[in-house]
This record gives structure tokens, C-alpha cells and sequence, in this order.
């Protein structure tokens, strides 16, 4: 039987939505945002669920998901690091370490609380069949390439453009040995030198191969700012 690991990444810091609480915790009907989240992908039954966060807001993370969570049982909790890629990559080491039995990891951002059932099993079945997937969705505005100088040059063909949204899926052991490469090429500037990735599936690209893609719907949003959030809130209503 495939065993699936989810990795919740809530150690975030927030600087751009320029609140006093990090977003990931605002409630939004007594309810914190990351649960929401958690929720929502909960609708697919992960074996595992790993919550990297960082330490000081640890308790108050276990206080909340034992207070909406009726099932905790599996649940990990990792330090996250300094930035989003290492807090990935303290998960994964957390999985081998603690010889976790997993064969897919899901990879997931806390402040993404839109993500249907469907989708979620439609990114499995592609992973299953590529090794590697993750969730899109099309772009339809007009875009544009500028210079340095803010100038238009280029209009980009947008049937070859796609935005990159989370889950990102991939087959757990493959993907350790990228990231492995990718912390020692980061330590010693090699191949993608000292870049950090926004995006787990960049590492995969660079390291093993092409990455399949599933669409999902444009409310897969991640909540960035102010304005986001007042959006999920409309959502909601």
C-alpha cells in the first residue's frame, strides 16, 4: 500500500502582509487560518502529517489542532528554517530520520485554505504516474516581458504560461536525493549556486526531470496580503 505524507509549511514570517500576527494565524470566524488549510486538505486521507513551523508558535499550533482536529493521531511537528526551502528539507531529513514510512510527499503552503478533494486526488494520480506533479492553474490575463528600464518588449504567449500553486507532489525517496544535491550545491555555489527556490518543483526540475502538472481552480490563492484575505473572507461568506 503507497503511503502519502503531507508537509504543512506554517513557519512563515509574514513580512509582507505587514500585520502584528502572522497571517497564518488570523482568525477568520475563531478559526485560524492554517486550520482552515489543514482542513481542506485533510478531505484526502494523508498517512502522515508533518506541521513545520517555527518553535515559539509550537504550542499554540498544538493548542489549536487539538481544539479543531478530532483526529491528531500522525501528526509530526519540525522546526522550520530560515527560509521556505529548508523548512521543506528539515521535513524531509524529519521523514528519513525518524524512518517514516513514505513513499509520496505532498508539500503544501499553510495559507492556501482553498484546495478541493478532487484536485487533491487528480495530483495523485498524476504523481503516481510521473513521480512528480503539481497543481496549476491557467493564466488569463494579457502578459508582458519588460527591461530594466520598465519598458514593454515582449508580449508572452499565455497558452504556455501557467501559475504555479501548492500541493506539489513527488515521489518521496527521488526527491530527498534532489534536495540533498540541492543543499550541497547551495553550500558549495554550485548549479543553482546560492538561489534560493521559491518552488519545490524548480529543485526537481533542475535535478531529476520534467514535472507534470494538474489544473486547478484560480481560487487556489495564496494569502500574501491584506487584500487576499479579505477576498477568502468573501469566500467564505
Amino acid at each position: 500500500m503507497i503511503k502519502t505524507t503531507l508537509i504543512l509549511l506554517i513557519a512563515g514570517k509574514s513580512k509582507r502582509f505587514a500585520g502584528k500576527i502572522k497571517k497564518q494565524f488570523i482568525k477568520v470566524n475563531n478559526k485560524p487560518l492554517f486550520i482552515y488549510t489543514l482542513e481542506a486538505m485533510l478531505k484526502f486521507k494523508f498517512n502522515n502529517i508533518i506541521i513545520v513551523s517555527s518553535k515559539k508558535d509550537l504550542n499554540n499550533i498544538k493548542k489549536e489542532i487539538n481544539k479543531n482536529i478530532l483526529n491528531s493521531k500522525n501528526i509530526y511537528y519540525v522546526n522550520g528554517g530560515k527560509e521556505r526551502v529548508f523548512s521543506v528539507y528539515n521535513a524531509m531529513r524529519f521523514i528519513k530520520d525518524n524512518n517514516i514510512k513514505t513513499d509520496i510527499v505532498f508539500i503544501h503552503d499553510g495559507v492556501r485554505p482553498i484546495v478541493s478533494k478532487n484536485e487533491i486526488k487528480e495530483l495523485y494520480k498524476e504523481v503516481l504516474e510521473k513521480n512528480a506533479a503539481i497543481l496549476t492553474s491557467k493564466i488569463t490575463d494579457t502578459i508582458k516581458k519588460i527591461d530594466s528600464k520598465k519598458n514593454i518588449i515582449e508580449t508572452i504567449d499565455r497558452d504556455f504560461i501557467y501559475r504555479a500553486a501548492t500541493p506539489q507532489a513527488f515521489g518521496y525517496r527521488i526527491y530527498m536525493v534532489a534536495m540533498e544535491r540541492y543543499i550541497n550545491d547551495f553550500n558549495y555555489k554550485k548549479r543553482l549556486g546560492k538561489k534560493i527556490v521559491t518552488d519545490d518543483a524548480e529543485i526537481y526540475s533542475a535535478y531529476v526531470g520534467k514535472v507534470g502538472i494538474v489544473e486547478c481552480s484560480s481560487n487556489n490563492i495564496k494569502i500574501t496580503n491584506k487584500e487576499d484575505l479579505k477576498l477568502f473572507i468573501n469566500m467564505m461568506r
